[in-house]
């Protein structure tokens, strides 16, 4: 590349400027004390460091200019639970430990297990626990629970927890996430030879494995590894039984690691209770009322992503070799505003669907509410989506619904989601409020 006069110059990339700006900043990061975490990106981190601080500690002060914290609390307690400070006292916090395990501030654990659209980020949904303060002892409903990121994280921090979701391949990522912790780690215990006979296997849908988990996890790795192949060209030298490998190899690692974490922190891993229903009626899946200490949940958002779309190899495969009987459309009929008869133009189904939508959302604020204790928290994270152009206003809506049933506002904090330009959703919004 030439510059203005004509000179032959190589211009920095982004990606060296800012790993140069990293080596320079990690020298005026402070390195004892209670210090913040290197993952603090946006004003909205350090709203919600001062929320975990907030049900967390007894009184605390945040020092933004010096990357520190004063805090009157349980130190120990604090540096257990906290995800937005890399140290506490001095010493490393439980999740800074976690996320250089995993080399990730989100992929940890078995979080990214099949890869969802739209799912939660992990550090949140621990955000708002920490928030809560919720402890063993105490019960989260995720009514909404996807793949199971909030119901893997309070397992992970040793708390109860029950998802509820109508989409069964979300259902049974939820479950491997909750069950691949607890088998015998012989299992994994598999060469490469061994996985290119499975492979072979899954290819002609005589998948011959005797262990329920490892066999769902190896459905999964599958269509996960189709469905890459699918929607781009980048693994096409690996190949799919390389890429299946691959898949495989991580998950094998994520296991050892998560074992590890667990042990070192002396965590009692709290199994989850993950149903297939309805948030539209959560009776009819035997939750009572006034009976969840918590609500931690994300509303889907269908105009603006197409949550089953990467379903499609694993419905298709799983009905054809008779694990379940369901019907992708049918299922998705099921989802929020989707219920409308498509006998109308294009412009009307759209809006006959806008507005189903903001009913079934109202329904669902008021199923919430009711199987909420009184004096439990809920938190929504919700986005404004964008349709042909015009913004939805879903937050101004689900605020307002959960001001008509009753519920006491706390706080919101706006979260951006970074380098959203092109997306149809910019940023989320984190409503809090008690009942």
């Amino acid at each position: 590349m030439q510059d203005l006069f004509g000179n032959n110059q190589r211009y920095l990339t982004l990606e060296e400027i800012i790993a140069e700006y990293g080596k320079e900043a990690i020298d005026f990061i402070p390195k004892e004390g209670n210090v913040f975490g290197f993952w603090m990106q946006t004003l909205a981190d350090i709203q919600f460091l001062d929320l975990e601080l907030s049900g967390l500690t007894k009184s605390y002060s945040i020092d933004t200019l010096n990357y520190k914290v004063n805090l009157n609390g349980d130190n120990e307690f604090v540096r257990n639970r906290i995800a937005h400070l890399d140290l506490v006292n001095s010493k490393p916090t439980l999740y800074s430990y976690l996320i250089d395990l995993f080399e990730d501030t989100n992929a940890y654990a078995f979080h990214n297990l099949y890869p969802y659209k739209g799912k939660f980020y992990p550090r949140l949904v621990r955000t708002l626990i920490n928030t809560f303060n919720l402890k063993e002892g105490n019960l989260i409903l995720d009514p909404y629970n996807g793949c199971g990121t909030t119901t893997h994280e309070a397992s992970l921090m040793g708390i109860e927890s029950v998802g509820i979701d109508i989409n069964p391949i979300g259902n049974i990522i939820s479950d491997l996430k909750n069950e691949l912790i607890f088998i015998d780690e012989k299992v994994f215990d598999v060469n490469t030879s061994v996985l290119i006979r499975v492979f072979g296997q899954l290819e002609n849908k005589k998948l011959n494995v005797k262990n329920d988990v490892l066999k769902k996890l190896f459905y999964l790795l599958y269509f996960d590894t189709k469905d890459a192949f699918v929607r781009t060209s980048r693994y096409n030298r690996k190949g799919l039984e390389g890429l299946f490998i691959e898949k495989f190899n991580y998950i094998k690692d994520c296991y050892y690691k998560t074992k590890k974490f667990l042990n070192d922190w002396n965590i009692n891993y709290k199994k989850a209770i993950i149903k297939e229903g309805n948030v539209l009626d959560l009776k009819s899946v035997s939750l009572k009322e006034e009976s969840f200490d918590a609500i931690i949940t994300s509303p889907p958002y269908y105009f603006s992503l197409d949550y089953v779309g990467k379903d499609n190899i694993a419905y298709d495969y799983l009905n054809e070799i008779g694990f379940f009987n369901y019907n992708m459309e049918d299922v998705k009929n099921e989802y929020l505003g989707m219920k409308v008869k498509s006998n109308v133009n294009a412009k009307r189904l759209i809006e006959k669907k806008v507005v189903t939508y903001f009913e079934d959302l109202e329904k669902s604020v008021n199923e919430m509410v009711k199987v909420l204790k009184t004096g439990g928290k809920i938190a929504i994270a919700i986005g404004d989506s964008t349709l042909d152009g015009n913004k939805l206003p879903t937050t101004k809506k689900t605020h307002d619904f959960c001001i008509k049933n009753g519920l006491k506002h706390i706080r919101s904090v706006f979260n951006p989601l970074l380098g959203a330009r092109n997306r149809a959703i910019r940023g989320e919004s984190i409503l809090i409020y008690s009942k």
